[in-house]
């Protein structure tokens, strides 16, 4: 495989979601069905949303014709509060029994600075978006996918105790319009093109219809009719929503950042 370092894992998370189940949540109007509620109060409620951490990432996993696997996985940590952010970013990449850290990634953003430490050299500030080697939406992604409904026919939901969990997998192209086929995925020639049906997995909390998870998986056969077949999952897992402490960009980062000015 060719990997292409820190520009690997440039993304962003749009996409599409339907579902239909049957669940005990009154709807609001007559006309809606009690799954349709679900995501009408989840999108509602997402206006409310002011604050989050969020654990995820972006895995990519091969399994070769000859039987050896290989992976690319970017892995992400961040809080988030009205104009701050802090995130960690992990790129790790493992073929065989040989495994790597690609690069390592430590920020803080706020309305007008972005400090970043790069690979631990240390903290430098940035003035241009494109020093920020990976992009993401956050808590905006599952919000996305259920406002672009289309058909609720699809999808499936099952109540648990706390939650909602909502269940979707269709051979929907504009689905693989959010991550196409891994361009650096090569090996002796073999080429990934999708197939199947992506799988979508969303939890959202019954108490106050906030989203607690968010996971997209697609899949990838060689274009020339190999064995050899690849995954991407992107997933996201929110929690102390709106309950995230407010903070600074701490004074040692600025000072350090100065220093290496």
């Amino acid at each position: 495989m060719r990997r292409g370092g820190r520009h690997a894992f440039v993304y962003v998370f749009f996409g599409l979601l339907t579902f239909t189940s049957a669940c005990n949540t009154d709807a609001k109007e007559e006309h809606l069905t009690t799954e349709e509620t679900i995501i009408a109060k989840t999108i509602e409620q997402a206006e409310s949303v002011e604050s989050y951490a969020i654990e995820g990432g972006l895995l990519e996993d091969f399994l070769w014709e000859d039987g050896s696997s290989e992976y690319n996985y970017l892995l992400l940590s961040s809080i988030e509060i009205p104009e701050r952010t802090y995130s960690q970013v992990v790129q790790e990449y493992g073929i065989g029994e040989f495994e790597t850290t690609v690069f390592t990634s430590e920020l803080y953003q706020n309305a007008k600075e972005r400090y970043i430490n790069l690979d631990d050299k240390g903290w430098k500030k940035s003035d241009d978006p494109k020093d920020i080697e990976y992009d993401y939406t956050g808590y905006e992604a599952p919000i996305m996918f259920l406002k672009q409904l289309e058909n609720v026919d699809e999808l499936t939901v099952e109540e648990t105790e706390n939650e909602y969990e909502i269940r979707y997998s269709e051979p929907d192209a504009s689905l693989y319009d959010i991550y196409g086929p891994p361009s650096d995925a090569v090996k002796n020639g073999t080429v990934f093109v999708e197939t199947g049906s992506p799988e979508v997995f969303l939890v959202i909390d019954k108490a106050d219809y906030t989203v607690r998870e968010f996971t997209t998986t697609f899949f990838y056969e060689d274009e020339a009719g190999s064995d050899s077949e690849g995954t991407a999952t992107m997933e996201m897992r929110f929690d102390d929503i709106n309950e995230v402490e407010d903070f600074e960009i701490p004074d040692e980062v600025i000072e350090e950042a100065e220093a290496n000015e």
